[in-house]
């Protein structure tokens, strides 16, 4: 698994960017914010400098060019030091398939810092700077990756003094409904020269890890009073954080010999958004071996919220588990409304995608969710069969097309998924098989049963498992695996 987790990173940062019209860390100088405050550290007088205040972003898009303007006011009290910043860059996307490559580069700069008694001025021409980022979109996920360079020279009290920063920087992250994390490591290389005394002179280095993370969780929460209509139920609580590290080597500070190693660190939290699910009616689940997660996707209204009774032991049809998927994943349904035209007749939506599923089919606009978004396919061509019962190979293919993990198998095929049953899965779901295997998403045992219709307690079980492989799994690897390596 530990392998599969290092070949599905490095394929990431191969292939992948941004919800592309924007990053979650703001900007491009190493810094974090929340609600109200953004916080980054500077490095311009030898020593670290946390500068801390207020951030403001606007952004314009057309024909696939997005316009950027940063504003930067920030300050520390303690050390006497201002800082103003006004960046405008260009982000250019060249869309291709479910990619998309985005190349930035910088229109205008200006930066002004003073501490103490000297100030620290850069403007456009003292500063290069560009990034390249690319992103992968899979049916329900976004992964990117980027690289940047700068060079920014600061010109000091009138540029008697010269201070030099170069900068190299990486960025990797992914979005998805119950988590999203980016990380941005960014090396800076300092040189000091004084014109009016060349033996003035010293160089450091820093590096600076800032991550933003998003994750949603769900718990239950139980009424105290005995008088009121419904015991409990689900709550959703969706926590944003950020944490910036970073580490030094620069010269001790009034002396031209000895160095000043050192390390250090700083979060920022958001307010938390909770909201409360629905209080499903369904009774017949009570002592059931998946009783919680069933009683959670009822709450998301992912299986039928107003019903008494569920059927938990029962299949789960193709139909019911497209809704499923798009409810418990919170997928936007786009509907194509019937339009009319000044002088025109009424323009007719386009047909059903299946020639089995009619529009008043009670899962039509799930169905033709997950069948645009590749999520589900039909049993052929021109049909979907929604009433059909699934089957397992069905529901662990469903799973794995969503993460975009498919192609992670070997590509020989000459492999084995290790169970005893393994001739017994039909070709076109081996790989999402062996994948959800090595993730540790597929069931334990030594038979898979790949035929066999799932039930709607086993579909529960796995749609859950798969929030909390959303929830952890995933954002541990990009999160902790990358600020600790």
């Amino acid at each position: 698994m530990k392998k599969l987790i290092s070949i599905l990173l490095t394929i990431t940062i191969l292939l992948t960017p941004l919800s592309s019209m924007a990053i979650n860390i703001p900007g491009y100088e190493g810094g974090i914010q929340n609600e109200n405050t953004y916080k980054e550290v500077i490095f311009v007088t030898g020593k670290p400098i946390v500068m801390e205040g207020s951030l403001t972003i606007k952004t314009k898009e057309k024909n696939n060019i997005i316009t950027e303007t940063y504003n930067y006011k920030l300050e520390n009290l303690k050390e006497n030091a201002k800082l103003s910043r006004t960046i405008k860059m260009t982000a250019t996307l060249e869309p291709t398939g479910n990619q998309i490559r985005t190349t930035r580069t910088l229109d205008s700069y200006k930066e002004t810092i003073n501490i103490g008694n000297k100030r620290y001025e850069a403007k456009d021409e003292f500063y290069q700077w560009n990034q390249g980022t690319i992103t992968h979109q899979t049916p329900l996920l976004s992964y990117y990756a980027g690289d940047f360079v700068a060079t920014k020279t600061y010109k000091v009290n009138k540029g008697t003094e010269i201070v030099t920063v170069g900068t190299t920087g990486e960025l990797v992250g992914y979005d998805s409904p119950w988590s999203a994390t980016e990380t941005q490591t960014i090396d800076y290389i300092i040189d000091y020269s004084d014109k009016l005394d060349p033996e003035k002179k010293w160089q450091g280095t820093a590096t600076v890890e800032a991550s933003y993370n998003k994750t949603k969780d769900y718990s239950y929460a139980e009424n105290i009073p005995n008088q009121i209509s419904f015991k409990g139920g689900y709550r959703v609580v969706e926590q944003h954080d950020n944490v910036l590290k970073y580490n030094y080597d620069l010269p001790k500070e009034g002396s031209t010999k000895g160095r000043n190693y050192g390390k250090d660190s700083f979060s920022i939290d958001t307010n938390p958004i909770i909201t409360r699910l629905n209080i499903p009616a369904v009774r017949d689940v009570l002592g059931h071996q998946y009783e919680e997660e069933l009683l959670l996707l009822a709450s998301m209204d992912a299986l039928p919220l107003n019903s008494t009774y569920l059927g938990p032991d029962t299949s789960m049809s193709r139909g019911d588990f497209a809704k499923a998927i798009v409810k418990s994943m919170d997928i936007p349904i786009e509907k194509q409304e019937e339009t009319k035209k000044k002088g025109r007749k009424k323009q007719e939506p386009a047909p059903p995608m299946f020639k089995d599923v009619k529009r008043n089919h009670r899962n039509f606009d799930y169905i033709e969710e997950v069948g645009k978004r590749g999520i589900m396919v039909g049993v052929d061509k021109d049909n979907f069969k929604p009433d059909k019962p699934l089957t397992r190979a069905e529901a662990y293919t469903i799973i794995i097309r969503l993460l975009g993990f498919q192609n992670l198998a070997p590509v020989n095929k000459n492999y084995s998924t290790g169970y005893k049953d393994d001739k017994a899965i039909p070709a076109w779901a081996k790989d999402h098989i062996y994948v959800a295997k090595e993730l540790g998403m597929a069931p334990k045992g030594d038979y898979f049963y790949p035929n066999r219709e799932i039930t709607k307690g086993e579909s529960a079980k796995l749609l859950v498992d798969f929030i909390h492989y959303l929830q952890k799994d995933l954002k541990n690897d990009y999160r902790e695996n990358v600020l600790n390596n």
